[in-house]
């Protein structure tokens, strides 16, 4: 009888033994313990015998200090798992990362050989990503979400091309090929070298309220000459016969996805992107915006928004504006030919929704004189906005403004420059209908700068307007007299390439026309 009793005893001890493995493992193991060591994240190929080995200790003390992990049920150690490594252990070199995997659902019928079978990969590299799901019985259950390690097979028969629309269109198939897998394209995407280091993006957005959201790519393909790269916008939607592209754009250059969504709130969605082209001297800028509107994919940009050594922003920054607005600063390239710069913000507005243009466009602070005569040009090219009243003041202090140097290489820059806009205040005076204010401008010229030819063609283009009335007459005495003294507009014509070149047309006031 006590013998019995005692067998008993002993087969409810050997019963509990064996169920507590089962409860620690992992998934359902208590907290880890404080480790007196280091902790190391297991990786692919690591056993308790290799780790033994690489760390100089004893296979029980590993064990001893990790008791989670020493109870798994077939011995294994999980990728990813952290162990805790006693105090004296060797420095253990980190192997090859795990490798990348995409999520499938378990169908009823599926098991670990039947997945491993489908995706071409061992049940040994299954569990091993998966080691939550690995349970008593290696049963796996229906609805169960399992990792799938990616492996080169997947892709191998998807060629690359050197040809990036040729690359969207092959992307297509392997989204149709892996049931829509963003993991598997990523990997496909990667192997052909338009997604590498920050260059490239692959992201989901549901843009046309589909029930598979698209997929936007930035493809970028450095080129073999050593010049800057290839780039490439696409969007690919799930269609009933598979993926397909829905849109891409026209080869770019270097083409960085900047954000998706309706960035202007008229209830279309909206991709903002950029392309950018560098040479010895800068790098230039190109913002775009694609809206989804009528049923294509069309450019939501009124302008050109190319700027040399440009930053980009989305930001709501005007009231006006819907939405969002495209802010881009920068506009200095980095050479002493391009001559005089300083750095300009445009602020970009979507007005009602409507395409993206240009609404306001500013300066950095600057005490060149050239600057301040572009400025005075540009108030008066605005000038029946507010009756020359800006160009007026513009161009007064640029004739007299002592803080105003030369930033250019022109020998008389500065007396150029300030009887330059002599002349165009007096211009300015004419066209609002000032008569002695125009008068004194042109007297005070004269005796400033005697010997300058805007001297006489100032007298010249007074009299004519202020004897026929008829601006574009003045203008066509301006534009003979330019043509033959050269040095009348030549002053203008060369302040480097980034500025604005300037012809015998432009000493007529912007947007008047010689008479025929």
């Amino acid at each position: 009888m006590l013998r019995r009793k005692a067998f008993l005893a002993w087969l409810a001890l050997l019963i509990l033994t064996l169920l507590l493995p089962v409860a620690a493992r992992p998934g359902l193991a208590r907290a880890q313990a404080p480790c007196d060591g280091r902790w190391y994240r297991v990786q692919q190929g690591d056993s308790w015998s290799k780790l033994a080995q690489r760390t100089g200790l004893a296979v029980s003390a590993l064990k001893e200090a990790n008791p989670a992990a020493a109870n798994h049920p077939q011995g294994w150690l999980i990728v990813g798992q952290s162990l805790c490594l006693p105090e004296g252990a060797a420095a253990v070199e980190t192997g090859p990362a795990s490798p990348e995997t995409f999520p499938m659902t378990v169908r009823r019928g599926d098991s670990w050989a039947v997945l491993a079978g489908r995706y071409g990969v061992s049940v040994a590299a299954l569990q091993a990503a998966n080691p939550s799901l690995v349970r008593a019985g290696q049963v796996l259950r229906p609805g169960d979400r399992v990792l799938v390690p990616i492996v080169p097979a997947m892709i191998e028969r998807f060629a690359c091309s050197e040809d990036l629309p040729a690359t969207a269109h092959t992307a297509a198939q392997v989204l149709t090929e892996w049931g829509g897998s963003v993991e598997i394209l990523r990997s496909y995407l990667t192997r052909c070298g338009v997604l590498a280091n920050d260059r490239g993006a692959v992201e989901q957005a549901a843009l046309l309220g589909n029930e598979e959201p698209e997929i936007v790519l930035a493809l970028v393909k450095p080129q073999a000459d050593g010049d800057g790269p290839l780039g490439l916008l696409a969007v690919l939607g799930a269609g009933p016969l598979g993926w397909e592209v829905l849109h891409q754009s026209g080869l770019a250059a270097d083409v960085d996805l900047l954000t998706l969504g309706d960035v202007n709130q008229d209830g279309q969605p909206d991709i903002v992107w950029s392309d950018t082209t560098c040479s010895a001297a800068a790098c230039f800028t190109t913002l775009h915006v694609t809206s989804y509107v009528d049923g294509a994919f069309r450019s939501w940009v009124n302008g050109n928004t190319t700027l040399a050594s440009a930053a980009a922003s989305l930001e709501d920054v005007m009231p006006q504006g819907s939405g969002q607005e495209l802010v881009l600063q920068g506009g200095v390239i980095g050479t002493v030919a391009a001559g005089p710069q300083r750095a300009v913000t445009q602020q970009w507005a979507s007005l009602g929704g409507g395409p993206y243009v240009l609404v306001q466009e500013s300066h950095a602070p600057s005490f060149c004189l050239y600057h301040r005569v572009l400025d005075a040009d540009a108030a008066m090219r605005a000038g029946a906005q507010d009756s020359y009243a800006a160009a007026i003041a513009a161009y007064r202090a640029a004739a007299d403004d002592p803080r105003l140097v030369a930033c250019w290489i022109r020998p008389d820059e500065v007396e150029e420059l300030r009887a330059y806009a002599l002349y165009r205040l007096a211009i300015a005076y004419s066209l609002t209908g000032e008569r002695n204010a125009a008068d004194a401008v042109v007297e005070e010229l004269v005796e400033r700068y005697p010997d300058d030819s805007l001297a006489e063609l100032a007298r010249l283009w007074w009299t004519t307007y202020h004897t026929t009335r008829d601006e574009a007459a003045a203008c066509a005495v301006a534009t003979a007299f330019a043509q033959r003294r050269p040095d009348s507009w030549q002053r203008l014509a060369d302040y480097g390439f980034a500025n604005p070149s300037f012809t015998p047309a432009d000493l007529c006031r912007p947007g008047a026309s010689a008479a025929p």
